[in-house]
């Protein structure tokens, strides 16, 4: 079968402009009520509390130090060969 679009009527061609301009129509009417909205999780809030506690916890701790000074100045601390090698084969040292 062969098409001539040369020789289609104007009602024809007026059929499916109105029938795509309805179409459209249904679409635009379909979103109209439609808003776009945010949400922040409650994650986004956790994360950021605990980011401000990080960043207020001193970056030494200060109590950890004094313990290892005066262990050390008595005598009191002493050093595990084995137990230093093993860590630094497990950390890839």
């Amino acid at each position: 079968m062969r098409i001539d679009i040369n020789h289609v009527s104007s009602n024809e061609i007026e059929l499916q402009k109105s029938s795509a301009d309805k179409a459209a129509q249904k679409a635009a009417a379909a979103h109209a009520g439609v808003q776009d909205t945010t949400s922040l999780s409650s994650d986004s809030a956790a994360v950021r509390a605990l980011q401000q506690q990080a960043l207020a916890a001193p970056d030494v701790r200060v109590d950890k130090v004094n313990s290892l000074k005066q262990q050390i100045q008595s005598g009191q601390y002493k050093l595990d060969p084995e137990k230093i090698a093993k860590a630094m084969r497990e950390n890839g040292a």
